[in-house]
């Protein structure tokens, strides 16, 4: 049985601000609801915009490791 290596902290790190930016778009689609009083539609609307922007870093995330860890 082979050991796999741990996970790099870079990626552990780069993995968690991905999930604090989702979090922060959705949260922040919140406080400006309730400010304006539009709720719901502008937290689904940064909610969406999250998912685009993340999927987005996730790939550049992705083609870096792929050329071998070097920055993007």
């Amino acid at each position: 049985m082979v050991a796999e290596p741990p996970p790099q902290p870079r990626m552990l790190v780069g993995l968690m601000v991905v999930g604090s930016e989702m979090a922060g778009f959705t949260i922040l689609g919140i406080l400006v609801d309730f400010a304006i009083g539009t709720l719901p539609w502008v937290t689904i609307g940064l909610t969406v915009f999250g998912f685009a922007f993340v999927f987005y870093q996730l790939t550049r995330m992705a083609k870096a490791m792929s050329r071998g860890g070097k920055s993007p």
